[in-house]
Formats: C-alpha cells, structure tokens, sequence
C-alpha cells in the first residue's frame, strides 16, 4: 500500500508517491521502491493503490499493449485487469485501483483514468483536480514541491495514529512525476525524517545478515 498525492490537469500533471514498501501484517520494513512506472512510449504514466505486485505485473503487460497512448490505451485494459484481479484472488479487503494518466493526441491534452478492482476495473474517466490517498481534510495545493511534501507529512501523521492492521505505512522519500508540455520529469522531492532507521532495519533483516 501507499500514499498518493495527484493533481491532474489539461496542460500538467503531478504525482507524488513515498517510496516504502512493508509487511502491513507485521509492520517489517522490506525495502524502498518506485511506485510509478513511466510509460514514454505511450506519453503517460501508469501508478496504483493497493497490491503492489499486481501493478508491477501489469507494467510488464503493458510493454506487450499495441496503442499510440493513453486513451487509445483505455479500449483494451479492462479483461486483462480482471484477469489479474482473479490471478491475485483480490477481495473486499484487498483491493486495489490501477490509474492510467498522459497525454492524449486526439484531444491534445491530458487525460486520465482509473481502474478499481471494486468495479471490476472498468474504466473510469478522471475529473481534472486534485486526489490524494490516504485522504487529508481540506486538501490544496498551489505550490510545487511544498505543498506536496506538507500533505504527505500530514498523511504519514495520521496514518501512524491508526492500529497496525489499518495503516499504509507511509515512508522512505516523496517521488514525484510531472508532465507537462509533453515532456515528463522524475525528481525526489523530500526525504522522511526516519529514512536512516529504516534503512538500518532492511539491512539487519537481510538473509545474508542473518547467522
């Protein structure tokens, strides 16, 4: 699971993602990981919520789709999404919600979509504004990377308050995606203040570390 911070608009969007991967039955650290996957070919970006390794599986995927970009993309992803929800057995309470998100030639802007497995993944066209995941009360952004990096800080605050079989775990770094002018740009924008600690824990938890 994750924290996912989107602002989607006509002319530029930006995605904000922690880097943290963990046991969410046992609270383990496993290791730091990108969770969206660049998709140049097809002038977008693919990211999830929910079971990360169905997304990872489904970036592999999509380097097989023949499309020109996103929205050509959108015809053909929603029997091979409910193939792989029936292949990782998802349920009530374990979801998970692919977006798909770039730039369309048809309407020379861009566009996204959302598929969730509570809806059998049939494609959703996406509203232009902001989403973030956890939710946080009245939410803006008007600054870039600031106000990202606040919201996040107050997800990670609220989200360490919960008992542990309900927490994201959020933590590692903010990535963060824009496109815009048809270009895209990958930087980190913020390092979380327990990055060492954590990083110390994976490497204790190694095999290799283990005698």
């Amino acid at each position: 699971m994750t924290a996912a911070i989107f602002n989607i608009g006509p002319e530029q969007v930006i995605i904000a993602m922690d880097t943290l991967a963990m046991s969410g039955d046992t609270g383990t650290p496993y290791f730091f990981t990108t969770k969206f996957y660049p998709l140049p070919h097809l002038q977008g970006v693919m990211f999830a919520t929910g079971v990360g390794d169905l997304a990872t599986k489904w970036f592999v995927k999509l380097e097989r789709f023949l499309a020109r970009d996103i929205q050509h993309l959108d015809q053909y992803v929603t029997s091979p999404l409910q193939e792989l929800g029936i292949e990782f057995n998802l349920s009530e309470s374990q979801t998970t919600t692919i977006y798909h998100v770039g730039y369309s030639e048809a309407e020379s802007r861009y566009v996204g979509f959302a598929y969730r497995s509570t809806n059998l993944f049939r494609s959703e066209r996406l509203e232009y504004g902001l989403r973030i995941k956890p939710r946080v009360p009245n939410a803006s952004v008007s600054s870039f990377p600031d106000d990202f990096i606040r919201l996040m800080e107050a997800q990670r605050t609220s989200d360490a308050a919960l008992p542990l079989s309900e927490r994201v775990f959020i933590g590692g770094e903010i990535q963060a995606l824009l496109l815009q002018n048809r270009t895209m740009t990958i930087q980190t924008i913020h390092r979380f203040s327990d990055y060492e600690v954590l990083y110390q824990r994976m490497c204790d938890e190694l095999p290799e570390n283990k005698i």
